[in-house]
């Protein structure tokens, strides 16, 4: 190989639990690809910080950046010291500032290198942020769902009363969680709410919805969301095929559609993330009822996401409309949940390969 590479994410077990799955089978697959000569390099970001970069012999390196989950848990995603809560503005900016500073140490260590990221910081501190990630995509031509500018619950009850159904989700959130439903005299949300308060769950998975009933206790909730800066965003009805309400996430590797897949759940059912419940389906069963043409289309959209946000791999969500009409894109992911389905990693690292060979 002529560039050296170097990966930073976590390979530690806690709970008998990889820490990362993603990061491990793509170290795995590295090592089985790269011969003895090969300048490869694995550290966690906890090095990172601790000035414990290692010496980097050729001139030119390859950097793969994981998602920073101790971080993020010790650091981010922790209740109890402020009145944040899940995905609110306090959880944009510490993410922000975390990969500035890890972009700012790599560039200052090895300044006498040519430096290539698989997908720069600043990408993955864009998508993060999904309204400003929104508006760059809508600059980029590319549909997205309606945001509303709110400010007060005004704002709201003016688009309730015409009859506008929304979605509330947390500007810098993932995994379905904090998501909200309002429309007419319904509220419905998978945060808790107690006591005036809302409350982020202290795990990742199956997060129950339930309705907040009490008028008053509904304009508590949404004051929240609009001083947590939530997005308030117009709700898509989707295809319905035997009484289930799916979307797709699509999987984009180097410009090109490496896998993807039909995230459904029951039609009454608001997300469609596996982590909250929702099932995968396989290109063969989808098929069947979504003509190619249609498919087509999401592929195509997918590529374009990923090139405009210069992402060399990402995750990027996907919706239709009721009657296929219309197609939408939810969210783009710079680090994407690793699905078993499939070997993702082993198809990055064919990739990263090809970039330390040029």
């Amino acid at each position: 190989m002529k560039k050296a590479i170097l990966v930073i994410g976590e390979r530690k077990m806690i709970k008998d639990r990889l820490v990362d799955p993603s990061c491990n089978s793509f170290i795995q697959h590295l090592n089985e690809r790269v011969n003895k000569d090969a300048e490869v390099r694995v550290i966690n970001y906890k090095d990172v910080f601790l000035d414990n970069l290692p010496e980097i012999k050729r001139s030119d390196l390859i950097v793969m950046l994981f998602f920073p989950f101790q971080y993020w848990n010790k650091n981010i995603e922790v209740y109890g010291k402020d009145s944040r809560v899940y995905g609110d503005k306090k959880f944009g900016r510490e993410f922000e500032q975390f990969f500035k500073k890890v972009d700012k140490i790599i560039m200052k260590k090895y300044h006498d290198k040519k430096i290539e990221y698989v997908n720069h910081p600043q990408a993955s501190i864009l998508d993060r942020d999904k309204e400003r990630c929104k508006m760059f995509l809508k600059k980029h031509d590319v549909p997205i769902p309606k945001s509303y500018d709110i400010k007060s619950l005004k704002d709201i009850q003016h688009l309730v009363d015409r009859g506008v159904s929304l979605y509330i989700k947390p500007r810098f959130g993932s995994m379905g969680k904090g998501i909200s439903y309002l429309s007419n005299d319904l509220l419905i949300t998978n945060f808790m709410f107690q006591k005036g308060k809302v409350i982020s769950h202290s795990y990742d998975y199956n997060w129950r919805f339930h309705e907040i009933t009490k008028l008053a206790d509904r304009k508590i909730f949404l004051k929240m969301m609009i001083l947590g800066g939530f997005i308030f965003e117009e709700a898509i009805d989707p295809p319905i095929h035997k009484g289930r309400r799916s979307d797709f996430r699509v999987y984009c590797v180097c410009g090109k559609i490496s896998y993807y897949y039909a995230r459904s759940t029951p039609s009454v059912s608001l997300v469609t993330n596996w982590s909250q419940g929702g099932k995968i389906e396989k290109k063969r069963k989808f098929s069947q009822y979504i003509p190619k043409t249609k498919l087509k289309k999401v592929e195509s959209l997918a590529r374009k996401v990923a090139k405009d946000l210069n992402m060399n791999y990402a995750g990027v969500d996907i919706i239709f409309s009721k009657d296929y009409k219309k197609i939408y894109v939810l969210e783009a992911h710079s680090f994407p949940a690793y699905e078993e389905g499939f070997d993702l990693m082993g198809e990055l690292v064919k990739y990263v390969s090809k970039m330390a060979n040029r």
